[in-house]
């Protein structure tokens, strides 16, 4: 007899100064794009796994937020690893993000069967920030105004944790936890990264035992 699951998700993000930071590409399933925002979801679903998530919002607007992400994760060590490579894309206005990552995961079984674990996660790579002021119109133009593109390269990491059995699972993250004291100061235009911090949680629930 099969049952019918509803699986059930929710994602809590809280932001380092919003207002002047470097905002990350938001997306409305994070369930099923865990390693976009938590190194430790590589080797969740334990089999070779390759998503790609494409979003433009508000369409016919000029400079409207585009972002894509695109991950490949699998397990190693019987299980008891997680790795996984993310490239992910942001464009909005006139600003750029453009990243790469490579992650680890370590998973520690909490039961005999391995159905239950927890995992400590660790992403490191690179993120290119960029401008392009041929963009920028505005009224009253600043001094040192970019009139081209400005772009700068910048390492990064992140860290997170997830736990997850049969039935649930949860996690915490954080990002942006070297770019953030990297000095930009000489691209005035480009805004410096500030970290993001995500809280998730998700269940599955039986809804029809005869389904």
């Amino acid at each position: 007899m099969k049952k019918l699951l509803l699986l059930v998700g929710c994602s809590i993000l809280w932001f380092a100064k919003p207002v002047f930071a470097q905002q990350d590409a938001q997306y409305s399933q994070y369930m099923f794009n865990g390693i976009y925002i938590n190194p430790a979801y590589a080797g969740y679903k334990e089999v070779l796994n390759v998503h790609s998530f494409y979003r433009s919002q508000w369409t016919g607007i000029t400079g409207a937020p585009k972002s894509m992400s695109l991950a490949v994760d699998a397990i190693a060590n019987s299980g008891n690893v997680g790795l996984a490579l993310q490239v992910s894309s942001d464009k909005l206005g006139a600003q750029t993000n453009l990243a790469v990552y490579g992650n680890y995961a370590y998973r520690i079984r909490l039961n005999d069967d391995g159905s239950s674990r927890l995992a400590l996660g660790l992403g490191v790579g690179m993120a290119q920030l960029g401008i392009d002021g041929s963009l920028l119109n505005p009224n009253d133009p600043e001094p040192f105004q970019p009139v081209g593109v400005q772009s700068t390269i910048v390492p990064d990491a992140r860290a997170g944790v997830h736990f997850a059995n049969d039935k649930f699972y949860a996690g915490f993250s954080a990002d942006n936890l070297i770019a953030t004291y990297i000095n930009i100061d000489r691209y005035a235009f480009i805004p410096q990264p500030k970290p993001h911090y995500y809280l998730t949680a998700g269940a599955l629930f039986p809804v029809n035992e005869d389904f």
